[in-house]
């Protein structure tokens, strides 16, 4: 028996040794014996290509599936990342398959997957509770109607024309060696109020203003036939 056990372990010890020794070249499977016809069960590298060659952008963009190289780890990560070091842009190669192996792997100090976290999941605290109801009521305060919020969530109109090559701000002191440009903005905003006040009050804008509420007054009075009167006209013009 113990002769047997022996025989045994000897035969274990010289397998396993004989497993780890190359194999002869006449023996040894190289490319060049595979077949080519299967060569998507064999080659990796080509089997990768194969399947993303003729993915698009907008492909991908209505599958909803990746169009741009994105990081695995989570905002402000600054080490190493392979898929932006690689360009990785199909996550369907094996070069994440590796990398899921390996965080798999015991013997290895892999960093966990941030899955989770990029996907706005609670995946780090210790008792995850999800985001919380904050209130929404009076946060923006607004005129009653939510597309008019008041400052500083909106943007303010002021009656100040903006700059540009036709406007001259009124604040704008060039040079205090030209006495002459001093105030030269705030003389053209005068003189363009003048005008204004001088148009609103002239009497030739009231008189047709006057005209045109006339007309306006008359048109209202005017009789608008009906639509069986008008067919009917048409039809006595027609004979």
């Amino acid at each position: 028996l113990a002769q047997a056990i022996w025989a045994q372990v000897l035969f274990a010890v010289w397998r396993a040794f004989s497993a780890e020794l190359p194999l002869p070249p006449a023996h040894r499977e190289t490319m060049l014996s595979r077949d080519p016809a299967k060569q998507w069960e064999w080659h990796e590298a080509y089997r990768d290509h194969a399947k993303n060659m003729y993915r698009t952008t907008y492909s991908d963009m209505i599958h909803g599936r990746e169009t741009y190289v994105r990081s695995d780890y989570p905002a402000g990560y600054g080490g190493h990342d392979p898929a932006i070091r690689f360009d990785v842009l199909h996550r369907n190669t094996a070069i994440d398959r590796k990398l899921a192996l390996d965080r798999r792997d015991p013997s290895r100090d892999s960093h966990p997957s941030f899955a989770l976290q990029l996907e706005g999941l609670p995946s780090v605290t210790a008792f995850p509770c999800g985001a919380k109801k904050n209130p929404t009521k009076g946060v923006v305060p607004h005129s009653g109607s939510t597309t008019d919020p008041r400052p500083p969530w909106a943007l303010l109109a002021s009656n100040v024309p903006p700059l540009n090559h036709r406007n001259v701000p009124a604040t704008l002191r060039r040079n205090a060696s030209a006495p002459s440009l001093v105030g030269a903005g705030a003389q053209v905003v005068e003189q363009k109020q003048e005008r204004r006040r001088m148009f609103m009050e002239s009497p030739t804008a009231d008189g047709l203003k006057r005209t045109v509420l006339n007309a306006n007054a008359e048109a209202a009075k005017a009789y608008m036939p009906t639509e069986l009167e008008v067919l009917a006209g048409e039809k006595l013009r027609s004979l």
